[in-house]
């Protein structure tokens, strides 16, 4: 058997000394590479204050003013856009099936806020229903599309098994993956036990 190349291993790269146009620099970086929020930002840039002013053995009070003047900068641009990126991150998570409890948890640790959260989840979901042909509701559009993904409930591959206890072990355990998806029994009940042929319609 050929052996796989051993991986040279990673260099602790040493933190560069902080200032203004380092952050700033870093703070563009990250915005062409990653879509976030005003608080994601911020933690992001606080991390690498700290980080260099601890190796460096300087004090970080003196960045944090200049963190904010950058995100009050970036938001008064457009940059930076809570509302904007709530609503992209609710419509990209609802497409791969997820349930909206799971949505605002995500959501949060992202650090927005409850009401921007909700009003995105509300928006998103209202132009979802309005397009969906079936008159289904988000929630259990999205449970239709997770039971999909994991090929349970009505996108089995195989069909259940003959023996009722067997069946009953794996019925109960597509439930927990919905439930673990954060949707609630009522939802998983119906998106398992959903007619495929009305769902490729």
């Amino acid at each position: 058997m050929d052996k796989k190349p051993e991986q040279a291993p990673k260099k602790n790269r040493t933190p560069r000394k902080i200032s203004s146009r380092y952050l700033e620099n870093a703070a563009l970086y990250y915005l062409q590479r990653y879509a976030t929020s005003v608080e994601n930002l911020r933690r992001v840039l606080t991390r690498k204050v700290n980080k260099s002013c601890t190796f460096h053995e300087t004090p970080p009070e003196p960045f944090y003013p200049e963190i904010e003047a950058l995100l009050q900068r970036y938001i008064a641009s457009g940059l930076l856009n809570d509302k904007t990126y709530a609503e992209a991150r609710v419509s990209s998570l609802r497409r791969q099936g997820r349930s909206r409890q799971a949505i605002a948890a995500k959501l949060k640790v992202k650090g927005l806020a409850r009401d921007d959260i909700n009003a995105a989840l509300e928006l998103v979901d209202t132009e979802t229903e309005a397009d969906n042909d079936t008159g289904h509701d988000a929630e259990f559009t999205a449970a239709l599309k997770l039971a999909r993904k994991r090929k349970i409930g009505p996108f089995r591959t195989k069909p259940l098994p003959e023996d009722i206890l067997l069946q009953r072990k794996q019925q109960q355990r597509e439930m927990a993956v919905l439930a673990r998806g954060g949707f609630s029994f009522d939802i998983a009940k119906r998106a398992l036990s959903y007619d495929i042929e009305e769902y490729e319609d």
